[in-house]
């Protein structure tokens, strides 16, 4: 009798183990499904025999489309489930891929930003761009901005440049940041 309990017991535990088996290896397969998906994008087609000027042109085309690019996730929600102005900030540098993103008033006083340090920062910059309004200063873009009657400045840190649809979308979403908190 103690024997079958033992047999019942063990023949439980395979069963238990065939069945882990075989979702572990579905999740592998899945995850070999998905990676190979992600590489197709990646693979060259065979082309035929190219001659040295084609194969430059492709090469610079390649190049071209490998630069920096001036990626947006439009996705991000820059109001919605954060505590403040300053996690709204944070979540415009994401969208953006932005390195830093700081609001400014014109007498240079920091309205909100995506990093603590944007004090002094906003000082200095609001400061250059009154002497000179420049709107590029070294690796930081200067767009201004009317909000209520009031010029504000948008600080924008990224090695990327910024195109006059990108600089419009990105005052659209500064504008409902400052509508919503302020």
């Amino acid at each position: 009798m103690n024997k079958d309990i033992y047999l019942v017991a063990l023949g439980v535990i395979v069963v238990i183990l065939f069945i882990t088996l075989i979702v572990l290896i579905y999740k592998v397969f899945d995850l070999q499904q998905k990676v190979a998906d992600g590489n197709k994008r990646k693979i060259h087609e065979e082309k035929p025999a190219q001659t040295k000027t084609e194969q430059k042109n492709e090469h610079q085309e390649e190049q071209i489309i490998a630069g920096p690019q001036n990626t947006i996730i439009y996705d991000v929600n820059i109001t919605e489930g954060i505590s403040d102005i300053n996690g709204s900030m944070k979540r415009y540098a994401m969208k953006y891929n932005l390195d830093s993103a700081t609001l400014a008033s014109m007498d240079g006083f920091s309205i909100a930003s995506s990093h603590a340090d944007s004090e002094q920062e906003a000082a200095n910059l609001t400061a250059q761009y009154q002497e000179n309004t420049m709107t590029e200063i070294g690796n930081t873009h200067i767009i201004p901005l009317e909000y209520r009657g009031e010029q504000i400045l948008i600080m924008v840190r990224t090695t990327q440049q910024i195109t006059k649809e990108r600089a419009d979308m990105m005052v659209l979403d500064i504008r409902s940041i400052l509508s919503h908190w302020i």
